[in-house]
């Protein structure tokens, strides 16, 4: 029962993230957009400054800083824990620095990313 369980939720689990991110980035946009849109029904002028600050709550740029920094994170945490487990069972090492190996290539990658989107912007 377990060997079905576990994978199972294992997932879900990671459906469920993705499906929460995805979720609260949509209605974020969507916060933004119905913003603007009743400013302009209102008759106000967006000006370029307000305009500009508006673009940076979805900017990719910092969003891909923010992300590598997040995935960086949390390899080094599965790689700590590796160790961790590992000093008493020495088995545990080397597959949970494979499973931290993950997300720290999408760190590096989003960093990456973030590094090369910033050349770009200045």
């Amino acid at each position: 029962m377990e060997d079905i369980i576990v994978p199972i939720g294992l997932c879900a689990t990671i459906v469920g993230i993705v499906w929460l991110v995805s979720h609260f980035n949509f209605k974020k946009r969507k916060t933004i957009h119905e913003t603007v849109r009743d400013a302009i029904d209102k008759g106000q002028v967006l000006d370029r400054e307000m305009i500009e600050r508006l673009a940076l709550v979805t900017d990719p740029v910092r969003a891909d800083l923010r992300r590598g920094v997040l995935f960086l994170a949390v390899g080094i945490a599965f790689g700590f824990l590796g160790v961790m487990v590992g000093s008493e069972q020495g088995e545990a090492i080397k597959p949970m620095i494979g499973v931290a190996s993950f997300p720290v290539f999408l760190g590096l990658a989003y960093l990456g990313l973030w590094a090369f989107g910033r050349r770009e912007t200045a």
